[in-house]
Order: structure tokens, then C-alpha cells, then sequence
């Protein structure tokens, strides 16, 4: 009697996990187990994967530096409102690394909106595109990014992008942050503005306080032991 019962119970069981599977490759939901193969498709057709949005987004970055100014404000104006709908910091992120390679005021517009963005990571990712923007307007929003937002990692890429665009007018933001209490600030401002006046001063925050101030940096002293270190790891 037991034996027909647990025949009877397997066999319900066989055929209730068929229907469900038979169900799920009608949605085509099919599970991702070994036993039955993997698939890369969407959980849900007609729904675009992040990893698809990513790679397409790499590769409209590609041909931005390469298309004519209309195609490039199409494109631009195309991403600017996918911007402004788009919920996943991530996609946001790439979407202003794909800008970075636009040139037209649509572009530009998300770049600047994006240093207001919510997200540390979508902030930091709009501080690289600007450093890679020539001009003083790129220096204005990187300084003001730089002495303003609340989070020391967007700052210190701010600093960064200051470095890597080189622009004069940069000298004097990245002077206010000589005297920052972190010390990894401290740093990345003296590289930054070894990159844009050319000048090496090496990691003394005094030599370079002077010489934005427009002084005459006093000779080089020894390192203590502590500033050879912190020389090392930042």
C-alpha cells in the first residue's frame, strides 16, 4: 500500500515540475540550471538585459568622436532623456562616460547635471568626463565639485580630472585643498599641480602653499619618515 502511495506521489510530483517548466519556456523563463542549459536571454522579452545597455552604450561611446555634429546631438539628445528616466546608478554612470565623448550642448547638459547626481559613482564618473574637456568652464565645475560635495572619494576624483586637464585656472582650487585634513587629499592636490604648472615641488605641502600664493618656495628639506611613507601609499 505504501509503495503504490509513494508511486502515486512521485508521479504527481513528475507531472506537476513538467507543467511548470513547460510554463516558464512558454514565458520564456526557463531556469538557468545545468540540468536543463543556461540562456542569456531577458527574464522577460522586449526587456533589454543591463549588461546588453552597458555594452551598447561602450559602443556609441566608440563612434562619438567620430560622427558629424547632427548625428552627435541625436544621439546626445537620445541618452540625455534616457538619463533623466533611468533608475540604476550604474546605466546613469555609463550614460555620462558615453557622453564624455560627445561634443554638443546636450551632452554637456547631463555632464553638469550629473555632478549633482545622487549617487557618489555617477559624481565621480562625470568629474572623468570633465577632465577630459578642455576649457575654463571644465575647471569652474571641477573646482566647484572639488571644494563642495560631501563625499571625500568624488572629490579626490575631482582633483584628479583638475590634474588631467590641465588648465591654468585650475591652480588656485586645487590650492584651497592644500591644507585639507586628509591626507590622500593633500597628496592627489600636489600631483594634480605638478601635471598643470609642470612644476615638482615633491610632497611638501608648504613649497606648494607658497607657490600658489605667489611666493618663492623656500629650498627642499629632508622627509621625515612619515612623509616618505605617506609618499608611498598615496
Amino acid at each position: 500500500m505504501d509503495s503504490a502511495n509513494g508511486s502515486r506521489r512521485w508521479g504527481w510530483l513528475g507531472w506537476l515540475l513538467a507543467f511548470w517548466l513547460a510554463g516558464c519556456a512558454e514565458m520564456d523563463m526557463a531556469p538557468s540550471w545545468g540540468l536543463f542549459g543556461s540562456s542569456k536571454k531577458p527574464m522577460v522579452k522586449g526587456v533589454q538585459a543591463p549588461c546588453e545597455r552597458i555594452a551598447e552604450l561602450k559602443e556609441l561611446a566608440k563612434k562619438g568622436s567620430s560622427g558629424d555634429s547632427a548625428s552627435q546631438q541625436q544621439v546626445a539628445a537620445r541618452l540625455a532623456q534616457g538619463f533623466e528616466n533611468e533608475g540604476d546608478p550604474l546605466i546613469r554612470a555609463e550614460i555620462v562616460r558615453t557622453l564624455g565623448a560627445y561634443r554638443c550642448q546636450q551632452a554637456e547638459d547631463v555632464l553638469r547635471a550629473a555632478l549633482e547626481d545622487l549617487d557618489p559613482e555617477v559624481r565621480m564618473t562625470a568629474c572623468e568626463a570633465w577632465g577630459k574637456r578642455d576649457g575654463p568652464q571644465s575647471a569652474a565645475l571641477l573646482g566647484r565639485t572639488l571644494g563642495g560635495d560631501v563625499d571625500i572619494d568624488v572629490r579626490l576624483a575631482a582633483a584628479r580630472a583638475l590634474g588631467r586637464s590641465k588648465d591654468p585656472s585650475a591652480v588656485a582650487a586645487l590650492g584651497e585643498v592644500l591644507g585639507d585634513e586628509d591626507p590622500a587629499m593633500q597628496v592627489r592636490a600636489m600631483k594634480s599641480l605638478r601635471q598643470i604648472t609642470g612644476k615638482d615641488l615633491g610632497n611638501d605641502v608648504n613649497r606648494w602653499q607658497q607657490y600658489v600664493g605667489g611666493e618663492t618656495p623656500e629650498p627642499a628639506r629632508s622627509l621625515s619618515i612619515a612623509e616618505r611613507l605617506r609618499q608611498m601609499f598615496y
